[in-house]
């Protein structure tokens, strides 16, 4: 690949990028941000990795999360139905605020991955391309999946003296999505992505001349 100028993020030094070996990494020589990181084969680890949390996040969604006792009374909930369980209105914008960083934003980003890399893939770019791949970079931010669940850990560990708690198979389910989610964010680097977009693009409009 060849260099490419890039403005450091947190600085705005205008600088060149050389070619980068197997995870190497590019700091800006001034405040030492890290501006990108070279892996092979990123794009083909960053498409299965978004796939498979895809997978799991699915699987988390449609098996029972907690099932909880009280007085003899037993109820089961899912992740979504342990954030629509609201018995205070007060809270229900905490509540769609839950969804969105832990559900919705989460499968908004994986599907634009996803969307992204069999883009790059095809011998021409898919519609769209350009915007989607501007949408993931905004996205990626808002992604708290994590916070999410230990949030959900915390809060049932303190209402654990007044009913007998367990856990369904969500709960792993949406562990192991956290972690694809993780080892997408590893593989998931916006320069590389936007060079090789403008790769793709340059050649597109070579073989259309």
């Amino acid at each position: 690949m060849k260099k490419r100028k890039i403005a450091c993020h947190d600085c705005d030094l205008l600088m060149l990028i050389p070619p980068l070996k197997h995870r190497q990494k590019a700091q800006c020589p001034r405040c030492g941000y890290v501006l990108t990181r070279f892996y092979q084969h990123s794009q083909l680890k960053l498409f299965v990795s978004s796939l498979v949390a895809l997978i799991f996040l699915g699987f988390s969604l449609n098996f029972p999360f907690i099932i909880f006792s009280i007085h003899g009374n037993e109820k089961t909930l899912t992740l979504l139905q342990s954030i629509q369980n609201i018995e205070n209105l007060t809270y229900l914008l905490i509540s769609a605020l839950l969804a969105f960083t832990a559900f919705i934003i989460p499968l908004c980003f994986l599907l634009c991955i996803i969307y992204i890399s069999w883009s790059f893939r095809k011998k021409r770019l898919l519609p769209l391309t350009n915007l989607i791949l501007k949408l993931t970079v905004l996205l990626k931010p808002w992604n708290m999946a994590e916070i999410f669940i230990i949030s959900i850990l915390v809060s049932f560990i303190k209402v654990q003296t007044m009913a007998s708690i367990e856990f369904g198979y969500a709960l792993a389910f949406y562990l192991f999505f956290i972690m694809s989610l993780s080892a997408t964010f590893i593989y998931f680097d916006k320069y590389q992505l936007w060079s090789l977009y403008q790769l793709k693009s340059k050649h597109e409009r070579r073989a259309t001349e």
